[in-house]
């Protein structure tokens, strides 16, 4: 049985939330598709939302949110109320799923990302913020998607990179050759 490293996940933690911080602050105001942007903060609450613990997810979206609305030019309080929300459904669905970077850890991650994006781009436009709901919707909610997808497989990778690999074997570990010789 493989034992966790809890500083291992630390410095991982930490890693990748000096990166995601430093890419919003530098990177993510630079690059725009469509008018849309990415939002690494999003994409590192959702990534270390996988199959973490509920509370730690929850606290995780919180303050990603909150970094992201200190930092930007939106309402603040909105990214961090559905990066909340959106990381605890997280990680209650991905109770079983691992946090690297699979196929299903993709999908996950690009459905949440679509709803919270799709929700924030709504609410944008109710709050006179977004100028038409087609825009709002189409425009920033699927081109952030789009970009924010991008960005979350390099945070996959890294997150997936500090777990310790899982693997399934009814075989205890030393029990290879010990039972070849006593069938002999």
């Amino acid at each position: 049985m493989e034992v966790r490293d809890p500083h291992r996940q630390r410095r991982s933690l930490a890693i990748a939330c000096a990166v995601a911080a430093v890419l919003q602050l530098a990177l993510a105001p630079q690059i725009s598709l469509f008018g849309g942007a990415f939002n690494f903060m999003l994409v590192f609450a959702l990534c270390m939302s996988m199959g973490n613990e509920i509370g730690s997810a929850v606290l995780i979206g919180f303050f990603s949110g909150l970094f992201y609305d200190m930092t930007s030019a939106a309402p603040v309080g909105l990214m961090s109320l559905l990066l909340t929300i959106g990381c605890f459904s997280l990680a209650t669905v991905s109770h079983g799923v691992s946090g690297n970077a699979s196929s299903d850890s993709m999908r996950l991650i690009a459905v949440a990302i679509l709803a919270i994006n799709v929700v924030n781009g709504v609410v944008l436009f109710f709050m006179g913020v977004e100028g038409g709901f087609v825009s709002a919707v189409l425009v920033y909610g699927l081109a952030c998607t789009v970009l924010d997808t991008i960005a979350a497989l390099p945070f996959l990778v890294l997150v997936g990179a500090s777990e310790p690999k899982k693997g399934f074997s009814a075989r205890a570990k030393g029990t290879r050759f010990k039972n070849y010789k006593s069938l002999k």
